[in-house]
């Protein structure tokens, strides 16, 4: 079994109908390298970025895959572009680099189901970020299962769409765009080992929803073979990792989980905890602490991590703060107030990280610096309990120095 990625990203357009997109190609490009590196995702190449992606190309791209992709391989194929939407049909179109302002010139929704239709891998999603990508969708939902090895068996065929029947923002130069930001933050802090496509996409639909002005959704291909199943994403081993956590407790609901119980515990959070994670043997067990030897690190329940979170975080005028389209330095306070930062706690509905936590400053999500490729690091994070998503955000906020040890 293998995991497949097919990247298509087009920014400037051969013809000037189309403007230019400022942030596409790089969202693939970030995309490409979590799916990659973290993921276990062997890229389809060459990518079809810019110029490369062609009508012609894209279709004899997505025609081969029937060919070289088997029925226990997993595909993914993201497309970020221009789309459109026929105004009496209300059909998709994906719109190729080298299209001119014709409809005859576009990739319609029909003919990408039909190539996936002769595609004969387990599992296969849609990745789509561009205008009127609920066009590919179709209405029904789908009860949700979630036991990962019974998801796993059945093939499936979904589509996660940027927005529904409505145009979508590119977001500002550099930034990416709302749902490429929440999509790739997603895959990139996640910490829990094994999570279902559904429930990623619950998280990045909820997260770019609340951020911006579209609204993602996700839905299953109809008439294409789908039966039910998900993909199931699976975080690549680490290669020096000995010691292995497995849940064997009713505690494991209420404690930070042990991946960011370690991570805390790099940072120099002394401050002792009612329980602790402890090596036996070559596992890991979670208990109360009793001062044994073996202890490897304190494991926080929510009432007690929560303290290292400061009520009132600093901000001043170069903090950013983020809108539906991009974003804003904050700028100075209005006269008679002071501004602050503060995180606040919200369900998500998924399964398997059904916290989120998010820092905002004015009602907004906050971003105190870029990253070396240039991306905001915003202040959202998931996790698989309030005690997990509140120990992920100590993590960016310690990174940013708004918060000190105890």
């Amino acid at each position: 079994m293998s995991n497949f990625f097919l990247n298509i990203a087009i920014d400037n357009y051969e013809d000037k109908h189309f403007p230019p997109l400022n942030n596409a190609q790089n969202d693939a490009l970030r995309l490409e390298n979590i799916l990659t590196k973290k993921y276990g995702f062997e890229l389809i190449e060459p990518s079809l970025f810019g110029v490369n992606a062609t009508r012609r190309n894209i279709i004899e791209v997505i025609n081969t895959l029937a060919y070289s992709v088997n029925e226990k391989d997993n595909l993914i194929i993201y497309f970020a572009g221009h789309g459109d939407i026929h105004p009496k049909t209300k059909k998709g179109f994906w719109i190729p680099q080298d299209a001119k302002n014709s409809v005859s010139d576009w990739i319609p929704s029909s003919t990408v189901i039909d190539m996936i239709c002769g595609i004969e891998a387990k599992h296969i999603l849609l990745i789509i970020d561009s205008c009127f990508s609920g066009a590919f969708l179709t209405q029904n939902r789908n009860k949700i299962e979630y036991h990962y090895s019974k998801l796993n068996q059945s093939k499936s065929r979904w589509i996660i769409s940027s927005g529904r029947h409505e145009k979508v923002s590119d977001g500002q130069p550099g930034v990416g765009s709302p749902f490429s930001v929440i999509l790739n933050e997603f895959l990139e802090k996640n910490v829990t080992r094994t999570f279902s496509v559904a429930e990623m996409a619950i998280a990045v639909s909820k997260g770019t929803g609340s951020q911006a002005k579209q609204q993602p959704i996700f839905a299953h291909i109809e008439g294409v073979g789908h039966e039910d199943g998900q993909l199931v994403f699976n975080i690549n081993k680490p290669e020096n990792e000995s010691l292995m956590y497995k849940e064997d407790s009713d505690l494991s609901k209420i404690v930070v989980s042990y991946e960011t119980a370690i991570e805390i515990n790099k940072l120099g959070f002394s401050q002792e905890s009612i329980f602790g994670y402890y090596k036996d043997s070559d596992k890991v067990k979670l208990k109360i602490c009793n001062g044994d030897s073996d202890f490897i690190c304190s494991a926080y329940t929510y009432e007690e991590i929560v303290e290292f979170i400061p009520e009132n975080i600093d901000v001043d005028e170069d903090t950013y703060i983020a809108r539906s389209d991009g974003y804003d330095k904050l700028g100075e306070s209005k006269e008679g107030t002071v501004d602050f930062a503060s995180v606040s706690f919200q369900r998500t509905e998924v399964l398997d990280t059904p916290y989120m936590s998010i820092c905002k400053c004015r009602g907004r999500m906050v971003a105190f610096s870029k990253n070396e490729e240039g991306y905001y690091n915003n202040l959202i994070c998931w996790g698989r309990n309030q005690a997990d998503s509140a120990a992920l955000m100590i993590i960016e906020l310690f990174k940013e120095n708004k918060i000190e040890r105890k």
